[in-house]
């Protein structure tokens, strides 16, 4: 039977939800009339650029089945009920940039349409990665799940009518790129004089190189383009598909593109050598100026003679019209086909603004805890403006001066000026112990004794309770009862320093007595030999018994050998294993409990 599958579904309504975090109310919920009732709607998201202001409402409606989903995605089971959604978590979102939806759980069977408004300046540009957790209860169950989201914030980008500017604003410096767009594509009428405005030389060629801005201030670029043609060219193709593979169907294509001049004209472009095992979807430079005409575009498997002749991938006829995608049967490619357009003076501006001071952290209560403690502060050198950021992930809501962390790892404070200019501190580590195994212990007639040695750390101190006073000089895995009482035992963490405890009521029953020598049996007439032991060790019983358990414990306390023995007369232990040394032997059953030292040669 398929199950259940909340990556596909959660993937559908990841455009919805890019990074929680409050500031932007007032989205209003306004889906398209006539949709259905259970379906997915969910608009795209648009891109943002650097320095924009950036506002939109999205509205969307989820899902009451997964039938829904099952269309698009045949993994899911389809039928199965969805009565809630919840947005769990989101991290992320590029600095300057907030969203607020209309509500953070719906209920399936009340709602099912919501609504989210994206607001703010971005400050930061790049592809940014989002790590979205959602979290779906079907069947009163719940599955959550984490997945990562584009969100592409553009460079600045200033268009003027000859020329566009590359990050043209920055911090303490700026390194501009320059993009003509009246490329000259070799022909002599074209030409040009740039001016980056900070007294460097004028630059006479058609692309000028990348020019850095070392100090703060406004500088005007400007370029004098003189144009007497225009044309197009066709810039590159992106194989998206073929209906090709290599030799006798198996391994991938090599694949090679052939252009030929309209009306059956001869070869214009080849992009050999072939990619060998090329995988798709996949970007051949080209750079082909066009004219009138259709063109054809030939993609090939080169097979180097093993089926023959070289393989057919598909053939697409195109014009300079053709900037788009071609579908041609198993051949799906787009054309990158580029119209320069003509434009006589240009300028625009560039701006370098100063860099605030990093901030400076303090940590007056030091820099690690125990888990569960609250005492841990992190203090920065600014009074206000504050972000801070885990594991380089921001912290929604934490903008005060100070910040109490709760988890382990790498924490920064940052700073972004009224220009975006983002200053961050260096990193500190907070570290948050995990607390010792809880000791818990059970009553074994008047006799408390520590369930799991096993579970204890590795440098340990014991300590027994009788309220809230400890026992002078019980620090072992054990301890005997003399009296009713509320009895404890705490494990510290000698490391860490971290403690755990396990305290409750004992019953006293006076009618056993667990205050017995550690080198003496119980009962009379058991024995323990060989010892030393090397191999086996026996112990005989002196009568038959219904069950019993051997433990062998170390001299530390910790159990390094335990088993059950039913209706016998004497028990075999195989103490082969065990390292040189002395270890205790502890035998308990209803009729006996035995509690004796012996050697492991």
């Amino acid at each position: 039977m398929r199950t259940f599958s909340l990556a596909i579904l959660i993937t559908l309504l990841f455009p919805l939800f890019s990074d929680a975090q409050t500031g932007c109310p007032g989205c209003q919920t306004q889906v398209p009339a006539g949709l259905p009732a259970d379906t997915v709607y969910l608009p795209g998201l648009p891109d943002g650029q650097l320095g924009a202001p950036y506002d939109e409402s999205i509205s969307f409606r989820l899902p009451k089945t997964t039938t829904p989903v099952y269309a698009l995605d045949s993994v899911t089971q389809p039928g199965l009920v969805i009565s809630k959604f919840e947005i769990v978590a989101i991290d992320g979102l590029p600095a300057g940039l907030h969203w607020q939806p209309n509500k953070s759980v719906f209920d399936m069977a009340t709602e099912t349409d919501g609504c989210l408004r994206i607001c703010g300046t971005p400050f930061e540009h790049d592809s940014f990665s989002l790590i979205v957790t959602l979290r779906a209860t079907i069947f009163f169950l719940t599955q959550e799940a984490t997945f990562p989201m584009k969100l592409y914030i553009a460079p600045k980008v200033s268009n003027t009518a000859g020329f566009s500017l590359t990050d043209p604003e920055g911090c303490g410096s700026a390194t501009v790129s320059f993009t003509n767009l009246v490329p000259s594509g070799g022909n002599p009428g074209i030409s040009y004089e740039w001016n980056f405005g900070d007294g460097s030389p004028v630059y006479t060629g058609e692309n000028p190189p990348p020019h850095t801005y070392s100090d703060e201030g406004r500088y005007e670029v400007s370029c004098k383009t003189v144009i007497d043609t225009t044309g197009y060219r066709l810039e590159s193709i992106r194989v998206l598909q073929a209906a090709c593979s290599d030799a006798f169907g198996l391994g991938l294509p090599d694949m090679y593109l052939q252009i030929s001049a309209p009306n059956n004209g001869g070869l214009l472009f080849d992009s050999s050598p072939d990619v060998p095992n090329i995988t798709l979807p996949h970007t051949f430079n080209v750079g082909l100026p066009l004219g009138n005409g259709n063109y054809q575009l030939r993609v090939v498997d080169e097979d180097s003679g093993v089926e023959g002749a070289d393989d057919e991938c598909g053939t697409v006829s195109f014009n300079l019209l053709s900037n788009d995608t071609i579908v041609a049967g198993g051949l799906i490619v787009v054309m990158n086909i580029i119209h320069p357009v003509e434009e006589i003076i240009s300028r625009d501006t560039v701006i370098v603004y100063p860099v605030p001071v990093p901030p400076v952290l303090l940590t007056p209560n030091g820099s690690s805890a125990c888990a569960g403690a609250t005492s841990l502060v992190l203090v920065s050198s600014y009074g206000s403006g504050n972000e801070w950021l885990r594991n380089d992930a921001l912290i929604g809501g934490a903008t005060d001066f100070f910040y109490k962390p709760a988890q382990t790892g790498y924490y920064q404070a940052r700073i972004i000026s009224q220009d975006g200019c983002v200053s961050t501190s260096d990193s500190t580590l907070i570290t948050f112990h995990a607390l010792p195994t809880e000791p818990v212990w059970y009553n074994y007639n008047n006799s408390l004794r520590l369930y799991d040695t096993a579970a204890l750390p590795g440098q340990y101190a014991l300590q027994w309770y009788k309220s809230s006073n400890p026992i002078p000089g019980e620090t072992g895995i054990w301890y005997c009862t003399k009296s009713n009482g509320y009895y404890g035992l705490v494990v510290t963490d000698l490391e860490t320093g971290c403690t755990s405890s396990y305290f409750n009521l004992v019953p006293y029953n006076p009618a056993y007595d667990c205050t017995v020598s550690a080198d003496s049996p119980v009962t009379p007439g058991l024995s323990v030999y060989p010892n030393p032991a090397t191999s086996d060790l026996y112990v005989p019983l002196p009568a038959m018994v219904s069950e019993c358990t051997v433990s062998i414990l170390d001299m530390t306390g910790r159990i390094v050998q335990k088993t059950t023995w039913t209706d016998t007369q004497q028990i075999r232990l195989d103490v082969s294993t065990l390292g040189e040394g002395i270890y205790w032997l502890e035998v308990w059953s209803e009729e006996y409990r035995y509690l004796r030292k012996f050697a492991k040669l």
